[in-house]
């Protein structure tokens, strides 16, 4: 085999390795999502917890800056499914999981440049905050004067 047909050989390769890969990255996001609507409609945390895994294990298979836009629309439902579950449960490792599916959902919606969603975001970060006793509601101003 001449280095020409060598090189071509490689490049074939690594595209497959690209689109299998993409495609292993997208089957998670799927399954995530799946897991986030089955959590959504049976009010059980359980489902969240495999929800997280997918989306760890779709983060290997791609970058982050690849597909913002999709990991940015599933961490949202995630982390408002986590904290309406454990606010309806009085859940506090869900509401927990909530601040930091929150934090990553602030993140991705920075990457993407949607600073409408980001401080949509960041009211109910500081609500999961709050329901956990990290954040203390600053006293309004009419109250305070």
């Amino acid at each position: 085999m001449n280095l020409k047909a060598k090189r071509d050989l490689k490049n074939e390769l690594q595209a497959k390795l690209d689109r299998t890969t993409s495609q292993l990255g997208e089957l998670n996001r799927e399954l995530a999502e799946q897991m986030i609507t089955l959590a959504a409609q049976t009010n059980d945390t359980a489902p969240l917890i495999q929800a997280v895994e997918a989306l760890n294990k779709a983060k290997t298979y791609y970058k982050i800056d690849s597909a913002p836009k999709e990991a940015l629309i599933i961490q949202c439902a995630l982390a408002d499914t986590l904290l309406k579950l454990g606010q309806k449960n009085r859940d506090r490792a869900a509401l927990e999981s909530s601040i930091e599916a929150y934090r990553r959902a602030i993140t991705l919606a920075s990457l993407v440049g949607d600073e409408t969603r980001r401080q949509d975001l960041k009211v109910n970060y500081k609500l999961a905050q709050t329901l956990t006793g990290r954040h203390k509601k600053t006293p309004s101003l009419f109250k305070v004067a």
